[in-house]
């Protein structure tokens, strides 16, 4: 026997030990199992107690209750659903999720709004993201209650309403944007005479998924592809410049005093263009003769007193 062979328990001695503290563990749990079920329901998204998630690693930290999560991370609440690369989860004593930092590009989207973001976090007890840098803001395509109807310039196009920013805030529950800086908004909407991109920019604004409207403040800025330009500032009377964007009926409203440009619909000939030479090519540039004076007729009384003619020999 080699010297050293006495400091190892004898393998009749080990086996017996585990495997009655193995049985006496099956047993334990058995009991407990049986005295206290403990049913475990599936989380859905559609709750706000509870956030469903989604990762391909990672790791629980104790202190200060945390999870690194990485390789695509997927959170859900409500009915919006915020995807990123890697992101930390804060918990609190009692493992309830508090809120998630990103740690790379985010993209929160519901049935109605697309948003995405270069950095963002979310807070899930208040359902609020803040998101910073290349903010986009796309309201989908297609009506609330199902698809777009056919010829709908939502059915034809993917981006009809588009905000672009660089901070903003999102209440993903009630569908509010909150963008305190400046702010752009690329709109496409069917007229009469067809397709018109409407650009507009202004110093802050508003977005209300709900009401599906677009609040601008500050210096207004609005410019169509038709020609049309309209500046104006919010501030003196306190209004905002609204814009609908609901399908199929879209709209801009200012209600204080403005000023702008309007364009005029040029005629059909020249090919429907307008020219900047004045064309005097089917003008009349005769001048009109005036008719001829006629005289006036004589009168009795003037013939009465006139002088007889010569040679009559009357007095």
């Amino acid at each position: 026997m080699r010297p050293f062979a006495k400091t190892f328990f004898p393998l009749n001695a080990v086996i017996p030990g585990a495997a009655l503290g193995l049985l006496a563990f099956a047993h334990f749990a058995s009991v407990l199992y049986a005295a206290e079920p403990v049913p475990i329901s599936k989380p859905t998204a559609a709750s706000p107690q509870t956030v469903t998630y989604a990762f391909g690693a990672a790791q629980w930290l104790n202190a200060p209750h945390s999870v690194e999560m990485s390789q695509g991370v997927t959170f859900g609440q409500d009915d919006a659903t915020l995807k990123t690369d890697a992101a930390v989860a804060l918990l609190d004593k009692e493992q309830h999720l508090l809120s998630a930092q990103a740690s790379g590009p985010v993209h929160i989207f519901d049935p109605q709004d697309d948003l995405t973001g270069k950095h963002g976090k979310i807070d899930f007890t208040r359902h609020l993201a803040t998101l910073e840098n290349s903010i986009i803001l796309l309201v989908k395509p297609g009506k609330r209650e199902g698809q777009a109807a056919a010829g709908s310039p939502r059915k034809q196009f993917h981006d009809p309403a588009t905000l672009t920013c660089e901070a903003m805030t999102w209440d993903y529950r009630r569908k509010i944007g909150r963008v305190p800086g400046a702010l752009k908004v690329v709109q496409v909407i069917q007229t009469k005479d067809g397709l018109e991109t409407r650009t507009l920019t202004a110093d802050a604004g508003l977005y209300n998924g709900k009401l599906e409207t677009i609040q601008l403040v500050g210096t207004v800025r609005v410019r169509t592809s038709t020609g049309d330009i309209f500046v104006a500032d919010t501030r003196p009377s306190g209004k905002p410049v609204v814009i609908g964007t609901k399908e199929g009926a879209e709209y801009l409203s200012i209600k204080f005093p403005s000023n702008g440009i309007l364009a005029v619909r040029p005629e059909d000939k020249n090919g429907g263009k307008d020219t900047v030479q004045d064309n005097t090519d089917d003008v009349d540039l005769t001048v009109p003769v005036p008719p001829p004076t006629k005289s006036p007729a004589p009168s009795a009384t003037s013939t009465r007193d006139a002088a007889p003619p010569a040679g009559t020999g009357k007095p």
